[in-house]
């Protein structure tokens, strides 16, 4: 699964980590900064959208803003 995030830096980037990591520990997940999108990705997990509703709500909660990509590019 990924998310298209409004984060800019590891300042950024470390809570929104850190708080995902922690709501979902059995995942393994990745943020990269040197995408337009700033891509958060759960590696492994197919897409399911009460689970990417969940994974949106943990980066909001952050203070970021967060969107499921599920094809293509998603708007924030």
């Amino acid at each position: 699964m990924q998310f298209k995030t409004n984060a800019k830096c590891a300042g950024c980037s470390a809570p929104i980590l850190k708080a995902v990591r922690e709501r979902f520990p059995d995942y393994e997940w990745s943020l990269d900064l040197s995408t337009a999108d700033k891509v958060l990705e759960c590696h492994g997990v197919p897409g399911d959208s009460e689970m990417a509703a969940q994974v949106v709500k943990t980066i909001e909660e952050t203070g970021f803003k967060g969107s499921w990509i599920t094809t293509g590019t998603a708007d924030i």
